[in-house]
């Protein structure tokens, strides 16, 4: 129980967080998350024998001198940046790695936990945005954590539903998450899974959890073969129905350049790539992206105010840092997918990516599950190594 509330708080907490920014006011992804991951290391140190790498240690300190330089390098020449947007940063990037190398290093002993928990939290989260689905559909009541006008850009928005996450296209890369950590540590329990994550991803309506689903079944079916085949070409079946009833009407929109989500990730990756022209390699220095952009009012008065969103960069990580932060921001960025890289798990090498080029943010708790199911994996394939040589041996 502990373990669910614990991965539910480190994983899945962006819609209480965001609903708490709205209540209090006060603004900062990190200020919520650091004293949530804090108490979750505190929870795990104190429940079970873990030991820490030397790897994990100089992978620390090789983020904090990263930042330093970068840091230095622009306030000699940009001057002026949002100091605590670089400090976000480097928090979501030291969590990340940490994690991952703690789920290596005591991979046996936080495995039978973190199974649990997220096949738990897989329930919970499909249940919750279904039913948000059916109260919005039938009630015409969004009973979703999280409702921000803010981010109604298009009439579509209406009838989607974000459940407990931020957003409909958070909720997608939340469920997916889940389903993935089950695909890799519970592959004997999928059935009723996957008909929960059909089920959520429908419900959400979001674009990049249906293209990750369609990876996700695509690679069961073709490479991994789990699960009976009558259940697989259910699961594909049920894909199928998805796709012809909740989203043909976006990808028709899609192809004919008409779903305003779609165009907004295209305007603002070609005011990316002229802001990376113009300032590369320096960057602007964080905070100072729309000092640079050149967003065409006319283009961009149907999509958002940017006097509100004054931060708004690109729905692309990969270009925002690079643009902001110039050849620190392809180093940490290299750094980060790398995280993710494992050669027995590349579904999450893949989700990562799919991340990293459908969202502008980093800020996103779903990198956390990510980095502990790879580093599982990664544990398991060093202790099954260390078990052949030690079998050689004898």
């Amino acid at each position: 129980m502990l373990n669910i509330i614990a991965w539910l708080l480190v994983g899945y907490s962006d819609g209480f967080i965001y609903q708490a920014m709205e209540i209090t006011g006060i603004s900062g992804y990190a200020l919520y998350i650091i004293p949530i991951f804090l108490t979750y290391l505190m929870f795990i140190f104190m429940n079970y024998k873990l030991s820490i790498s030397q790897m994990a240690l100089k992978r620390q300190f090789f983020i904090v001198v990263i930042f330093i330089l970068m840091a230095i390098l622009h306030y000699l020449t940009v001057g002026g940046f949002y100091v605590f947007g670089y400090l976000q940063i480097m928090a979501m990037i030291s969590m990340a790695f940490l994690i991952r190398d703690l789920f290596t290093t005591n991979e046996t002993v936080l495995r039978p936990g973190f199974a649990k928990a997220l096949l738990a939290i897989h329930y919970i989260l499909c249940g919750y945005v279904i039913l948000s689905w059916a109260a919005l559909n039938i009630a015409d009541i969004d009973i979703s954590l999280f409702v921000s006008e803010q981010e109604r850009l298009y009439d579509l928005a209406v009838v989607r539903t974000s459940g407990l996450q931020r957003e409909p296209a958070w909720a997608g890369y939340a469920i997916a998450s889940t389903y993935l950590a089950i695909l890799t540590t519970r592959p004997q329990r999928l059935l009723f899974a996957q008909l929960a994550f059909l089920g959520g991803i429908a419900a959400t309506g979001s674009g990049v959890g249906f293209v990750l689903a369609a990876l996700f079944i695509t690679y069961q079916m073709m490479v991994t073969r789990k699960g009976s085949m009558g259940m697989r070409l259910f699961f594909l079946m049920g894909m199928a129905v998805v796709t012809s009833v909740v989203f043909s009407n976006r990808i028709s929109n899609v192809v004919n350049q008409d779903d305003p989500s779609t165009q907004m990730r295209i305007e603002s990756s070609n005011v990316a790539l002229e802001v990376i022209a113009e300032t590369f390699p320096v960057g602007t220095g964080f905070g100072n992206y729309q000092d640079h952009a050149d967003f065409d009012p006319y283009i961009w008065g149907g999509f958002l105010n940017l006097d509100e969103a004054s931060y708004y960069k690109s729905d692309i990580l990969a270009l925002n840092m690079i643009a902001e932060m110039g050849i620190f921001g392809c180093i940490l960025l290299l750094a980060f997918a790398g995280n993710f890289v494992c050669r027995t798990a590349p579904l999450v090498t893949v989700m990562a990516l799919v991340m990293i080029l459908s969202s502008g943010t980093m800020i996103m708790p779903f990198y956390f599950v990510l980095a502990a199911i790879c580093g599982l994996e990664r544990g398991k394939m060093g202790r099954r190594l260390a078990e052949g040589v030690k079998e050689t041996q004898r």
